[in-house]
């Protein structure tokens, strides 16, 4: 009991590192966080409100070039990768 208390304590810990996330395809290359940033924006355009952002899913298709996202399980939407 007392480990299992110990590497939790140390998961914590490395979970309030920052953290960067950057996805490679062929000669391109991209940091996720930008992409979030980008989705969030596209919603934002759309007309909606940004406080009625409360859940968002990001699926990438670095295939297709592009991150479909889904945002309040009902708005669709899709934004360039690179």
């Amino acid at each position: 009991m007392e480990e299992t208390k110990a590497v939790k304590k140390k998961t914590e810990e490395v979970e309030e590192a920052a953290t960067e996330v950057i996805l490679q395809y062929r000669n391109y290359e991209v940091n996720m966080a930008d992409v979030t940033e980008r989705v969030k924006a596209h919603y934002l355009a759309k007309g909606n409100q940004p406080d009625s952002l409360e859940n968002m899913q990001i699926y990438v298709k670095p295939e297709d070039f592009t991150a479909y996202y889904v945002i309040n399980d009902s708005v669709v939407g899709k934004v360039n990768l690179f």
